[in-house]
């Protein structure tokens, strides 16, 4: 229980004692005079005088300086300065940002989940409906509805609101009405050992699984890519489109980093530049170049336009050249960036108009427009 309030003034709680000046010697002790601890005061603890640990005082002798760079600094010695660009110290500079291009720990795991369902159209609102079945926007829709030309199971509707059920037959202006699937574009970082195709007879991984458990539409990849190559793959369900950027036509550009078992020499470079001859004809790239980011030269990027089957891998062996790493960077005009591994994502309205649209990259563009410079100067008529 607690206690209720008492002044302690007033004999409460017990009596308050009076106050007493320590100095005169009440209150239980006498009060300490001042003491100098330098002087030796201070309870028993003498100060200890100030000693130039140089001239050996301070219990121990100071070590002399030594430089260790040359090899002094307690037994350890210091590495000499190496410039990360030459791969010194472990830490080389990583191409575009990115892991070490080396880096063989590329697996990753893909959680098989099912296939979300189609939208059937149940449950919608009659102006959704048709939306989805491609008639119009929504709010053109409802103009439909409301002249008379939409009817449900034979009966003319005029209430947008009205909900689709199962086995309704809707007709607009006579048209039978279907919901229709949406266009999908999907953009995906392939990871190593993922196949590149729908199914695979073995039960491996292929790069529908990654993406299957997010769409409902059937989704097929455009192009390949070896088993062993990583980067850059489109999924879609647009067939049209899937048409255009894979037909020899067209010629899309695909950029490479390439990583060999040695370094290339120039001699070969140049060789590649002016055109490999392979068992199916000669094979020129786009241009090709060494990475900036490894002076050793065993790794280098190209470009090239040609669908033909396993031809980068076929371009370095047949110069006796060993590929241990081969990553697609760029596909007409998408890129890696904030895509990481094993990761996909849907392509933007404006991405999905410029592939419709695309034209190639800007340098291909310049070195076919200096080429045709050329010819033009070559076929000129000389003058005087």
């Amino acid at each position: 229980e607690r206690r209720p309030w008492q002044d302690r003034n007033q004999g409460g709680g017990g009596e308050r004692r009076p106050y007493q000046d320590r100095n005169q010697g009440e209150g239980g002790g006498e009060r300490r005079p001042w003491q100098d601890r330098g002087q030796g005061g201070g309870g028993g603890y003498e100060r200890r005088p100030y000693q130039d640990r140089n001239q050996g005082g301070g219990g121990g002798e100071r070590r002399p300086w030594q430089d260790r760079g040359q090899g002094g600094g307690g037994g350890y010695e210091r590495r000499p300065y190496q410039q990360r660009g030459g791969g010194g110290g472990g830490f080389g500079r990583k191409p575009f940002g990115q892991k070490n291009f080396r880096n063989k720990n590329n697996d990753i795991f893909i959680d098989r989940k099912p296939k979300p369902d189609l939208p059937t159209g149940e449950g919608m609102p009659l102006n959704k409906y048709l939306a989805h079945c491609g008639l119009s926007s929504r709010r053109k829709a409802v103009d439909y509805i409301e002249s008379g030309k939409v009817t449900v199971n034979g009966e003319v509707k005029l209430e947008p609101f009205y909900r689709v059920v199962a086995g309704d037959v809707v007709m607009c202006d006579g048209q039978p009405m279907k919901v229709q699937e949406r266009m999908v574009y999907v953009l995906l970082n392939k990871p190593k050992n993922v196949i590149t195709t729908t199914e695979d007879e073995r039960g491996r991984p292929t790069v529908v699984d990654i993406v299957d458990s997010s769409f409902p539409e059937r989704l097929f990849p455009v192009g390949r890519l070896d088993r062993d190559t990583t980067g850059l793959i489109l999924l879609t369900n647009d067939g049209d489109l899937a048409q255009k950027l894979t037909h020899p036509s067209f010629a899309v550009q695909k950029q490479y980093r390439v990583g060999l078992r040695r370094g290339l020499s120039q001699e070969d470079l140049e060789h590649i530049e002016r055109g490999v001859m392979l068992d199916d004809g000669l094979m020129e790239v786009n241009w090709i170049r060494f990475s900036e980011d490894h002076p050793e030269r065993d790794i280098v990027e190209l470009e090239i336009s040609s669908g033909r089957n396993r031809v980068v891998r076929r371009i370095f062996e047949t110069l006796g050249y060993e590929i241990f790493k081969l990553d697609r960077f760029y596909f007409a005009g998408l890129t890696k960036k904030d895509l990481e591994r094993g990761k996909f994502r849907e392509l933007t309205q404006r991405e999905v108009v410029m592939l419709k649209h695309f034209t190639g990259h800007p340098s291909t563009g310049k070195k076919k427009k200096s080429n045709e410079e050329t010819e033009q100067e070559d076929d000129a008529p000389e003058v005087g």
